[in-house]
């Protein structure tokens, strides 16, 4: 099950990965459109995927999760596939639009886990979970640089790769991923009764962690790219490699070091460490935008040091936070509870990438990475009052 599951998120991410150091070329340079109109071709996948996850959540609560994801992936191929062989700016929206519906099956995926794995085990799992999206992260974006250019426009090759691997993955998902949601009955929830839900059970701090961490990391996600672009002149393949290191961190933290930190820290205290580290890497991107490229020529390693720290803190608080909020759901209620929760995560990166374009153009990275630092602060906030406001978990009910 498990073993599965990881290929298909892994082959996934490889194609995801492939397509990040090519669109602010695809966009910019290709379709002749500004940084804001990029930025939002990037929040129509967010917002795409923030109205995915609570449906395919619910779904897989009816249906079946094999099921649902199946049928997600094979979307996910057909929204690859039209963006590559598009040039118009209107169809790749189109495109974006469907491929992101289609990934908001990661709240399935993230059902799948919790179904599977003991409450004690579920960061862990979560953990591995996040590396096997980073080892798809370390070859996707080096891949996609060296396929640039190639075929036609600069974005054909990567997002014909990336459109073959999820077919890849939809073929693997029918043979090795089995159905992981038992006999439980889900309950007949509506979206309003979720919300409620929610709020009640003291997962309202959660939903808030999730929406600010996205808020915070789609401003790094849509002009750190324009950074390597505009102030360091890297090409796509340049950036490609940048996104590789990105991956190896997530692997590192995820992979190795997410075990032995929430041991020693609990999950909620290894959250809390990753949005500091959130802070402190954003406010020294500030000072090496702002003041060290003024004085100095644009250099590799203040570039590494910034990167590293911020990723870092994104590794520890994704899947802690995750996990944190997973053990207190009834499993009758996973799907669509984790659904919200993550389409509450999708709606921070939409926010945070509408606003990104704007703030881009007017201040460059400098006004987007101090955004990005004011709202990792306020997720530090957030997650040091759970850790000082005990939380109960629910008490089981029968169906």
């Amino acid at each position: 099950m498990m073993k599965g599951l990881l290929i298909v998120v892994f082959v996934n991410f490889v194609g995801v990965g492939a397509l990040i150091p090519v669109l602010p070329y695809a966009v910019i340079d290709e379709a002749g459109s500004s940084e804001t109109v990029m930025t939002l071709l990037l929040a129509s996948f967010a917002l795409a995927m923030m109205i995915g996850s609570p449906i395919l959540g619910r779904l897989s609560d009816h249906f079946g999760r094999r099921r649902v994801l199946i049928w997600s992936i094979f979307f996910s191929v057909v929204g690859h596939f039209w963006f590559a062989m598009t040039t118009d700016i209107s169809m790749m929206f189109v495109a974006r639009i469907l491929a992101g519906f289609a990934s908001g099956s990661i709240g399935v995926i993230q059902a799948i886990i919790t179904d599977t794995t003991e409450a004690e085990d579920r960061a862990k799992a979560m953990g591995l979970l996040g590396a096997f999206v980073g080892f798809g992260f370390v070859s996707g974006p080096a891949i996609g640089g060296l396929l640039s250019g190639y075929g036609g426009a600069v974005h054909t090759a990567p997002f014909m790769f990336a459109s073959g691997l999820a077919l890849l993955g939809f073929i693997i998902a029918i043979f090795f991923v089995p159905e992981s949601k038992g006999n439980t009955r889900p309950r007949q929830l509506s979206l309003i009764r979720r919300i409620v839900l929610i709020r009640m059970s003291g997962l309202a701090m959660f939903g808030l962690a999730v929406f600010l961490l996205n808020l915070a990391f789609a401003q790094i996600e849509a002009s750190f790219t324009l950074v390597l672009k505009d102030v360091m002149e890297y090409s796509s393949r340049q950036t490609g490699y940048v996104f590789t290191w990105v991956g190896v961190i997530i692997i590192l933290v995820q992979g190795i070091f997410i075990g032995p930190i929430t041991r020693f820290l609990t999950t909620i205290g290894a959250s809390a460490m990753g949005a500091f580290l959130l802070v402190f890497g954003q406010v020294l991107t500030v000072l090496m935008v702002g003041y060290y490229l003024d004085v100095f020529q644009p250099s590799f390693w203040p570039m590494i040091i910034c990167t590293t720290l911020v990723c870092t803190g994104f590794a520890l608080a994704n899947p802690t936070i995750t996990a944190a909020a997973s053990q207190v759901i009834r499993k009758n209620e996973v799907g669509g509870i984790m659904g919200v929760i993550q389409g509450l995560g999708s709606l921070g990166q939409v926010l945070g990438l509408v606003l990104s374009g704007p703030f881009y153009e007017l201040g460059g990275g400098v006004l987007t990475f101090g955004f990005g630092a004011l709202i990792s602060l306020m997720l530090f906030i957030v997650i040091a009052m759970m850790i000082l406001r005990p939380r109960r978990r629910r008490p089981a009910r029968s169906a």
